[in-house]
């Protein structure tokens, strides 16, 4: 089985004019959307070739980091990847508002330009946001995305591709829905990675109708992010070579040359976590969506986690508290969050917790020995 990394092995020394832009392509700029970069927040910016020379990729806590990081790493030393200029890089977290957003421009070598809006960090207010569109219309982060496509189709009149992974390609989406005609024009193809879907109101307007032949939707067989709310049907299945929720990471995800490989569908978990879901959102109004996500959200931000994940990673702890605040819950509700808290451990969300741990641990031991010798000095 070969991954996004392998991709680059055999791709990696092959530009755009050899081997046309492809959906492997989107998913490596939506994965690298994820990190942040010193000096690509002006119009000039620097290129992946330059940002690694330079040193200029910041740390963060996002989730999967060193495995984002080791993926840019690897793109910036390929010709396809290296000459990709970064600018007009965007990043806000407003508890108040219940904002999370990011975005980047970059250029790329086909002449065009590609932007990338980043999923949910992990927070406590970027997991929030994504719950919120249950029962709003729009949510900040859906607002911000529009308005950056806006001021991006202004810096010149080139072709754009949008691409996202998880809340980042439903972002996308709503952009290429949201934005004024002229710019949908523009737009080649609108990436979503396993993003969930949209408010039964944006699904059905006509902006969204307008766009949807440019859609480009992809998932893992145990889908649960891009199977919520009303998403786009016309999907394609990747196989991915991780369990249950892990499966959402695009690093697990397979290709085959320029291509991904795919299934005929999704599996019988991800139906399973779908349909209930679905038949939630049938069964309330707005307003109960409202408070059981207010309740959600109290149960685990009162506890000791600092992130979403952290607190599914506390299963007993979680769950224990979940169950306490299901009672303030209407009973549809009460009945839905129990049985997707089950249905969420049992697909790994506390194994998620847990491979992004690892996945950290040897940087830190590295520093730790590193740190440990200088003192021996």
């Amino acid at each position: 089985m070969a991954n996004l990394m392998d991709y680059l092995a055999w791709r990696g020394d092959l530009g755009f004019e050899q081997s046309p832009w492809n959906a492997v392509d989107a998913l490596m700029m939506a994965n690298l959307s994820y990190l942040n970069f010193h000096g690509i927040d002006n119009a000039k910016g620097w290129t992946m070739e330059e940002t690694k020379r330079l040193e200029l990729v910041r740390p963060t806590d996002v989730s999967g980091f060193e495995g984002r990081k080791e993926q840019y790493e690897a793109m910036a030393d390929t010709a396809r990847f290296g000459p990709v200029r970064m600018h007009h890089f965007f990043n806000l977290t407003d508890p108040v508002r219940e904002l999370q957003f990011s975005a980047t421009c970059y250029d790329m070598p086909d002449g065009t330009l590609c932007i990338g809006y980043r999923g949910t960090d992990g927070s406590f207010v970027g997991w929030r946001e994504d719950f919120n569109m249950s029962w709003q219309s729009s949510v900040p982060a859906q607002e911000a995305a529009v308005y950056y496509l806006e001021r991006a189709a202004e810096l010149d009149d080139r072709p754009i591709r949008l691409t996202g992974h998880s809340k980042g390609g439903n972002l996308a989406a709503f952009a290429a829905a949201g934005c004024r005609p002229e710019v949908q024009d523009r737009l080649t193809e609108v990436y979503s990675f396993d993003g969930p879907g949209m408010d039964p109101e944006v699904f059905q307007g006509e902006g969204y109708r307008r766009i949807v032949p440019k859609i480009r939707s992809f998932v893992p067989q145990t889908s649960i992010v891009g199977m919520l709310m009303e998403y786009h049907r016309d999907y394609t299945v990747v196989r991915s070579d991780a369990s249950g929720i892990l499966q959402h990471d695009p690093l697990t995800w397979q290709v085959l040359g320029r291509e991904f490989e795919t299934l005929e569908g999704i599996d019988a978990n991800a139906k399973l976590v779908s349909d209930t879901l679905h038949e939630w959102l049938e069964k309330t109004d707005r307003q109960d969506r409202a408070q059981m996500v207010d309740t959600l959200f109290s149960v685990l931000e009162s506890s000791r986690a600092s992130s979403f994940s952290e607190a599914m990673g506390e299963r007993l702890r979680s769950l224990t508290g979940i169950a306490q605040g299901t009672k303030e819950m209407d009973s549809v509700s009460r009945k839905t969050v129990t049985k997707l808290v089950g249905l969420f451990l049992s697909l790994g969300f506390g194994n998620l917790a847990d491979r992004y741990r690892s996945r950290r641990a040897p940087a830190a031991e590295e520093k730790q020995d590193a740190a440990e010798e200088e003192n021996k000095a």
